[in-house]
């Protein structure tokens, strides 16, 4: 029996803290890891959080795709709202390395933000799981049909996708 248990243990799928250091290289706060297991895995997530800087705000796009991959019923598409330029790129930093740690090219990662050009991977497939960053002014103008940038016939398709399918406020 005690064997049969050891086997069972070593086939079984990475646990939650494994697969948050694989994807982060660290090991998960204790908040992060009841986020997860109350809200992300259920397909709810909070329309805002309130921690402290320097505790692992940007790691809940990791939530987010753990959960997505698991199968939660989480939204397609997580748009990342900041209010300062060095953070959505610090954001994007992030979002690209859970692309490239997860081996996962279908993820798209977009970032909006003044004077840097949208690599616009997350309006190519609607369907392709995507994490979108970007700054305020970016993102706001977008989903009010008038992004910066954007031509006239392509501001509904802007608004829709960031509008649709992601969460927001409930």
């Amino acid at each position: 029996m005690k064997e049969e248990n050891t086997i069972e243990a070593s086939n079984a799928a990475p646990s939650f803290d494994e697969r948050f250091k694989a994807l982060t290289g660290n090991s998960p706060f204790c908040w992060q890891r009841r986020l997860f297991h109350e809200h992300f895995a259920n397909g709810a997530i909070p329309a805002a959080l309130d921690i402290p800087t320097g505790l692992g705000k940007t790691s809940v796009m990791v939530l987010w795709y753990m959960a997505r991959t698991a199968g939660a019923n989480v939204p397609r598409r997580l748009v990342y709202v900041f209010d300062r330029r060095a953070v959505v790129d610090q954001a994007t930093i992030i979002a690209d390395e859970i692309r490239e740690k997860s081996r996962n090219p279908e993820l798209r990662v977009s970032t909006l933000r003044g004077q840097h050009v949208d690599n616009r991977e997350g309006l190519a497939d609607p369907t392709a799981p995507a994490i979108i960053v970007g700054t305020v002014d970016m993102v706001g103008s977008r989903l009010l049909f008038s992004g910066y940038g954007v031509s006239r016939k392509m501001r509904p398709y802007h608004a829709g996708l960031l509008g649709a399918d992601s969460p927001g406020p409930h």
